[in-house]
């Protein structure tokens, strides 16, 4: 569905976006993750058509961006990190203005307009003041607005900002119903607990960079080893140094790491013979305070592939 080809943008001699390879397949939730100066905003505004690459290519449904501007704008929706809105409307106006500049056939405004309210859970504020509506319902509001038009695919930078927990919560839900409705999304953060609930691809920015991507489960298969991740909680320092040194001697474990008193690694086994293992070891290391599989996560992901430098 979205293709970058040797993507590069410049501002004068200054690099914000390097040699983008990417390609987020339809129906795709990407979390494209990053610490701030990454250059995830700029990927994001080019996607959306917004800026002129300064090199390389973008496809978009098969559509070449800059080619096709008005085709480009009838598939894509783009909610920006900060928007404004018209404080003085009811939501009701602003959503007709919005679909009159989307060009939304006239007989067809008042069903869209009571479509994406009920995706949104807008539908009780639809004569409401837009300005009497809490940050969260503003935030539900502009992806409503970018709905309007029923985008194949939707951009979203760092759309939880400024949310309070209930408000990010209710995103994360919406956000998912959308790629079940099979809307390609890309969701940009550098918070990666915002992403790890929905996403099922990933792209990793670094210094302009994208230093990995593909889908979740093959990244963290790939980091993993191929094994069962367990986590061992130790009681104290001597008790962890024994149990590494039994560790180390055992050649279905693999991937050894000691932080403190936190022991990581993979299992080259069965769920059967983790249990048997696990017993084992609580009943030679009385230290043990807790053994559990551990799920490998996107943060997971992000620690292995880069330094974590902000550009």
């Amino acid at each position: 569905m979205i293709s970058t080809y040797d993507l590069s943008k410049y501002y004068e001699t200054k690099p914000a976006v390097r040699d983008i390879d990417m390609y987020v397949q339809q129906g795709e939730i990407c979390g494209l993750i990053g610490p701030n100066g990454a250059g995830k905003t700029t990927l994001l505004k080019m996607l959306a058509g917004l800026l002129r690459p300064t090199r390389g290519r973008i496809e978009v449904d098969g559509i070449k961006i800059g080619a096709e501007p008005k085709r480009l704008h009838e598939i894509v929706g783009y909610v920006p990190d900060t928007f404004g809105l018209y404080d003085e409307l009811t939501v009701r106006q602003f959503l007709e203005y919005f679909a009159r500049a989307h060009r939304v056939a006239t007989d067809r405004v008042a069903k869209r307009i009571e479509s994406v309210l009920e995706l949104t859970s807008l539908t009780s504020k639809i004569d409401a003041p837009v300005g009497s509506l809490s940050r969260g319902m503003r935030q539900r509001l502009v992806i409503a607005k970018t709905l309007l038009h029923a985008p194949k695919v939707l951009l979203l930078d760092e759309p939880a900002s400024g949310l309070d927990p209930l408000a990010r919560i209710e995103l994360r839900d919406l956000i998912k119903e959308l790629g079940g409705l099979g809307t390609t999304l890309i969701v940009s953060s550098h918070i990666l607990t915002e992403l790890a609930d929905f996403c099922t691809s990933v792209v990793i920015m670094e210094q302009g960079h994208s230093i990995r991507s593909g889908r979740i489960d093959e990244l963290i298969s790939t980091i993993g080893g191929g094994g069962i991740s367990i986590r061992i909680e130790m009681m104290d320092e001597i008790s962890t140094r024994s149990l590494v040194a039994s560790l180390v001697e055992r050649d279905d474990l693999k991937n050894i790491n000691v932080c403190e008193l936190t022991i990581d690694c993979a299992f080259d086994g069965d769920r059967a013979a983790l249990a048997r293992l696990h017993c084992e070891l609580v009943m030679a290391h009385p230290g043990i305070v807790s053994f559990y599989e551990r799920r490998l996560t996107i943060e997971d992901v992000f620690m292995a592939v880069g330094s974590h430098r902000v550009s």
